[in-house]
């Protein structure tokens, strides 16, 4: 580019020759003037190619960090579902209770089983978001508006949804703890530990079912049960609005 710019210039200094005669010391000073200019020129697209190539990194690492992003909000919304198909399990085998709605021949241990002492726990995946933030790149050229979107969903969208898991999680463990200590003997994890026939139960069948029966009465027992109906159903929602803003976020980054 330099040599194409000098040349013009010594063209043009070859035709003011022809045209008129000038002083050595203008001729000097003319030239002086535009080796400056050419020096001035050629720093001055060098700048601008390396802020072009520059600026191509930090596009590619955009769309690489947006990619991985993308791979995580596939990863939630898989869990998401996962969940949201476990939850109406819970509501459901939780409101039988409630409502006598289950066969007299149903064992103690199956009866105990419907308690919805099972929490629905899940960590966003945000590891790429992470290393957005470490990479330290404030400008996302065409995609500003979209890392407007992503950072709402790793920030607020998932604060609250952390903290509706943590109110569900903390309570069933009460609930727990609560349902354990009803006079009800608990045969807790068989098969997975140990055999059923490893350890006797000093309830027989018939006490243990009576035990738990009658308690299903109590207000207590009843209230813990509708509280924990009711953080299933609002985790529930929260679930399906964070499955949502993924889902539109990946087709963001599909799109653009």
């Amino acid at each position: 580019m330099i040599k194409f710019l000098r040349h013009i210039r010594q063209n043009s200094i070859m035709e003011n020759k022809t045209s008129k005669p000038a002083s050595p010391s203008s001729r000097y000073f003319k030239y002086a003037i535009g080796e400056i200019v050419l020096v001035v020129i050629g720093i001055l697209i060098a700048l601008q190619i390396n802020n072009w190539n520059e600026e191509r990194k930090e596009k590619a690492i955009v769309k690489s960090v947006l990619q991985n992003i993308r791979y995580d909000l596939i990863a939630d919304t898989l869990a998401f579902s996962n969940r949201l198909d476990r939850i109406p399990f819970f509501i459901d085998n939780a409101k039988s209770l409630l409502n006598a709605s289950f066969p007299d021949t149903l064992s103690a241990n199956t009866l105990y089983n419907k308690l919805p002492y099972t929490a629905v726990n899940y960590k966003i995946k945000d590891q790429s978001f992470q290393k957005v933030l470490n990479t330290g790149i404030t400008d996302f050229f065409e995609f500003n508006e979209l890392f407007d979107d992503i950072n709402t969903y790793y920030t607020i969208n998932s604060s609250d949804f952390i903290q509706q898991t943590a109110w569900d999680s903390d309570n069933t463990i009460d609930d727990g703890k609560f349902w354990s200590a009803i006079g009800f003997e608990v045969d807790i994890y068989p098969d997975t530990f140990y055999k059923k026939s490893d350890i006797n139960f000093a309830q027989p069948e018939n006490i243990r079912k009576a035990v738990f029966l009658e308690q299903l009465k109590t207000p207590d027992m009843r209230n813990t049960i509708k509280n924990n109906i009711y953080r299933k159903l609002r985790l529930n929602e929260a679930l399906k609005e964070m499955k949502q803003r993924a889902k539109d976020i990946i087709l963001k980054i599909d799109t653009q």
